[in-house]
This record gives C-alpha cells, structure tokens and sequence, in this order.
C-alpha cells in the first residue's frame, strides 16, 4: 500500500505494493481506492490524466450521487456504478451491513470486479462516499481473491481509520471500523463459499475474469 498525491480526495491510497502469501506482489498504481470525488483539485486531476485513469467504479446509491458528484472533469474513464443496498432490514450494527452486504448485493460486488477484469479497464479507482466500507468490503475481495493474507487485508482496511478522523465536522466519516468488520465478514464468505474467488463465481464472475484480474494486478506487463 502507497500513498497517492491526491490532497482533494480523502482516504486515498494505491493497493500496489502489497504481497501475496505466494510472495507476489500488487502492482503500482493498478488499483486506487478512495472516498468521494466531489472535490478533486485539479492538481489531482492532473496526476489521475497522468497515470492513464481509465475506470472509476462508485459504489455509492443514487442519493450520494446526486448530493456529492464525481468532479472528474474531461478525464476519459469509464464509470461504474454499482451500490450495494444500504436498505437492508435487521442490519442495526455495522456488522450486520456488512454481511447483509454479502448476503443481498453479492451482484454489485460481482458487477465490480466484471468492471475491473474487462481488457484495457486498469488503470482503476474504486470508491464511495468514505471510502471504508463498501470500498474496505470490495477491496478485502479482491485482495483475498490474489491471495494476499488475512493479516495484510485487515492492515490495509485499518489504514482509513487514520484517514478519516482529521475531518470531524463530516458525519460520514465518523464512524471507526474495526478489524472484526473485515475479518468477520471475510469469515462468513469463506463459510458459506469457500473463498472470495468462491464468492465471486457464485454471483456471475467467470473463472476467466478471476483469471484475468489476477494477471492485471499481480502481471509485470
């Protein structure tokens, strides 16, 4: 994990650099995760032109959209929206979201990683409004989907914590995450499917776009 020089977007980082158990490692800049980007500068439209930004996957309901827009100027990327559902019933603590998350919007996740695996999409940037939750769930998949360890997932998810708590006038950002957020919701898709991979597969991700998301994001090409 990296930093990235982007002092108009919030909880902003580059998942490259992060090993697998196998000993690979993410490539640089593949990969973004970020909160909202209602307020980009456009020094940091600048540096998303310069690394060649091709796909931002929002996962962010209608009403965020509307509230707080992308501002991505005439960057030539394609956007993505898929939102997992924030109307789930009986999730009244984070960690029932989560899982309620995993349970009834296994399609958002699914349709995420289709945008990331297609031929050409990466560079990419995925967010929602924080950049925690549903982009720490996206996340957590996709890195235990390349075979990063449990231990270098939490410690990635962690990171927001730092990022978030400068800004206390912002009610989105004020709620803290906890490692049992992404490892209990890491362990109940491993339960119910095996893996991440397992999880993917069962929503519609073909094994060839397993496949090919692997090769872009842990490929030297």
């Amino acid at each position: 994990m990296s930093d990235v020089p982007l002092t108009g977007v919030k909880n902003a980082r580059d998942i490259g650099g992060i090993s697998t158990d196998s000993g690979a490692v993410v490539q640089p800049l593949r990969l973004l995760r970020t909160a909202r980007l209602n307020r980009p500068t456009d020094a940091d439209l600048a540096w998303l032109a310069s690394i060649g930004l091709r796909t931002v996957v929002d996962l962010r309901q209608h009403f965020e959209i509307v509230a707080w827009p992308d501002q991505l100027g005439d960057l030539p990327v394609e956007r993505v929206n898929v939102a997992p559902s924030l109307d789930s019933e009986g999730a009244g603590t984070f960690f029932e979201l989560y899982l309620a998350w995993l349970d009834e919007s296994g399609h958002a996740f699914a349709d995420a990683v289709h945008a990331l695996a297609k031929p050409g999409a990466l560079p990419a940037l995925v967010h929602c409004t924080a950049g925690k939750d549903r982009t720490g769930v996206l996340v957590a998949l996709v890195l235990d989907v390349l075979g990063v360890g449990e231990k270098a997932i939490v410690a990635d998810y962690l990171i927001s914590n730092e990022r978030l708590t400068t800004d206390p006038g912002d009610i989105t950002f004020q709620h803290p995450i906890s490692e049992d957020l992404i490892s209990g919701s890491l362990a109940h898709v491993r339960a119910r499917y095996g893996s991440a991979e397992g999880y993917l597969l069962a929503h519609g991700v073909s094994d060839e776009e397993i496949a090919a998301l692997r090769e872009a994001l842990l490929g030297e090409g």
